[in-house]
């Protein structure tokens, strides 16, 4: 049924895991540099033949030039699958205000927009950058994706928690009022205690896209209709966050995504989320990036 407040219970969340691998260069003992045994530099990687053809000291695949290239992973990009949907707390809050999460506690550990609040939380562990590295070029960190679907937009605020414990806003929750905004192509009508996953679509966060989905609670995107309600299209979207507060980050660590739902009605099901580096930040890519 067609409703302006209506029942919403799951939001469900699948990750996928594509960590870089490929065949490992052969090494003769060093430490941190591969040493592969094999003629001298002759130009261009190839990817396929166990040589160190540019003599960079990395063969195949573990070099970052065969990132995506035949059976090579693409290097820096992760991302993570559930087999089975997990769900979002709906709206769950105490009505505590708060400024940090210590403030917060038991069945709503979160603070999101200054209250208390359950959220749904993903975390990945990644070990693949060399020790102590951080991001010094906030642009190298290059996306982060959802593939989702919800029938009202407004309700949620999602964030990306850096290794160094920061609040990277992707999409702010602004307010519980305003129109209809579907996400994906989302079951409206389905039953608040057996939710239906809708068909989800990809929205990406950028440090080039330049307009957000959201912009003090008015739509700035050009949107499409779908169940005669307005529609996010797929594509890329500037945060809230600017890009340069990810300057200096630490790279190894838990990353994790936060969704909070902040109002009781309405539903939705997340079915992946991702974060792809620069390849040029690995420092093997034959090697598992996350753990």
């Amino acid at each position: 049924m067609r409703r302006l407040f209506s029942t919403k219970s799951i939001f469900a969340l699948s990750l996928v895991v594509a960590a870089a691998c490929g065949p490992a260069a052969r090494n003769n003992g060093g430490d941190d540099d591969v040493v592969v045994d094999g003629p001298p530099a002759t130009g261009a990687e190839i990817c396929d033949d166990g040589m160190d053809n540019d003599g960079d000291g990395r063969a195949d695949c573990s070099d970052t030039d065969c990132s995506g290239v035949g059976s090579c992973p693409v290097c820096g990009a992760v991302e993570n699958p559930e087999v089975t949907p997990l769900a979002l707390p709906d709206g769950v809050s105490s009505g505590t205000a708060c400024s940090t999460n210590a403030q917060c506690g038991g069945t709503t550990p979160n603070c999101v927009a200054k209250e208390c609040h359950a959220s749904y939380v993903s975390t990945l562990n990644f070990v693949g950058f060399p020790d102590g590295a951080t991001l010094t070029d906030p642009t190298k960190l290059l996306k982060v994706c959802v593939n989702m679907e919800h029938s009202w937009l407004r309700d949620l605020q999602m964030e990306l928690i850096t290794p160094g414990g920061a609040v990277f806003i992707l999409h702010k929750f602004v307010d519980r009022a305003g129109g209809e905004v579907y996400l994906g192509q989302a079951n409206d009508s389905d039953p608040a205690d057996a939710p239906v996953p809708g068909v989800g679509m990809q929205y990406c966060w950028t440090p080039t896209a330049t307009v957000p989905i959201l912009n003090s609670g008015n739509v700035t995107a050009p949107t499409t209709t779908f169940d005669g309600s307005q529609q996010m299209p797929a594509g890329d979207y500037a945060s809230l966050s600017p890009w340069a507060s990810l300057t200096n980050t630490p790279l190894n660590g838990l990353w994790s995504m936060r969704v909070t739902d902040l109002w009781g009605a309405d539903n939705g099901f997340m079915f992946e989320w991702s974060i792809s580096f620069d390849p040029s930040l690995v420092s093997d890519c034959a090697g598992p990036i996350i753990l």
